[in-house]
Order: C-alpha cells, then sequence, then structure tokens
C-alpha cells in the first residue's frame, strides 16, 4: 500500500514537473500575460482543479467585457468600481498582474473622480489583454 501511493505521489509530482516545463516552453513563445504560479500554491497541484478554474476564467472573460462596456455606456461608475472589485480577484488568480493592477485603478477612479477616457481606455485594455490571456490559458489547458 505505501508503495502505491508513493508511486502515486511520483507520478501526481511528475505530472506538475512536466506542465511546468511545457508551460514555460508555451509562454516563452506566446504573449505572456498569464501567470500560474498562486494558481498552483493554492490548488496544491490538482490539475484538475487548475483546469477547473481556467475554464471558469475563459468562459467569464466575454461576460466581463459585455457587462463592463454597458456600465461604461451608462456612466454608471458605481456599480463599475464594484465590478472592477470582483473582477480583480479573478484576474490576480490567473496571475494577470497588469490587469490586477488595472482593475484596482479602474476601482479608485469610478469611486473617486471619475474620467469617461480614463475609464474608457481602462476598460478596453481589459478587453483586450484578457482576449489574449484567454488564448494563452486555452494553450495552457492543452498541456494539462
Amino acid at each position: 500500500m505505501l508503495m502505491f501511493f508513493n508511486i502515486s505521489y511520483f507520478l501526481v509530482n511528475l505530472k506538475v514537473v512536466v506542465f511546468s516545463i511545457f508551460y514555460q516552453m508555451a509562454t516563452d513563445q506566446a504573449t505572456h500575460h498569464v501567470n500560474l504560479d498562486f494558481l498552483k500554491e493554492i490548488s496544491e497541484g490538482n490539475t484538475d482543479l487548475m483546469r477547473d478554474l481556467i475554464n471558469l476564467f475563459i468562459t467569464q472573460v466575454p461576460t466581463f467585457s459585455e457587462q463592463m462596456e454597458l456600465y461604461l455606456k451608462n456612466q454608471d461608475y458605481c456599480t463599475l468600481a464594484k465590478f472592477a472589485h470582483k473582477i480583480k480577484n479573478s484576474v490576480a488568480m490567473m496571475g494577470i498582474d497588469e490587469l490586477t493592477s488595472d482593475m484596482k485603478k479602474l476601482e479608485n477612479i469610478c469611486t473617486s473622480k471619475p474620467d469617461n477616457n480614463t475609464v474608457k481606455t481602462l476598460v478596453e485594455k481589459f478587453k483586450k489583454i484578457s482576449g489574449e490571456a484567454s488564448v494563452e490559458l486555452q494553450h495552457i489547458l492543452e498541456l494539462l
């Protein structure tokens, strides 16, 4: 029984190591917005959990973009600030540090003195980078 456990443990760790190597190779060749170190840490290397969370993020991105566009169009800065706060956690989990920072900035701008041009720039940047990150994550899913 102990030998089976050791072999199983070895295989799980081997899968994580192989994933890390292929992930590094894939991201070296692609746009690099994603850093899955935090996701690996909180999932304790559980690739099924990582896969589920990545899939969830990928499916949420279009809705996030649509909602942000709607709040911007309606100049509903209060709701946009709350939404940016919510999104911040999702992008942070995927290690998209640039967007994490931008969502903090968007939240602060929308709660203080909103400037429509600045808000629009941040929303457009979110759409662009989150789209690129989704493609990157899709490639990573193929390696998991």
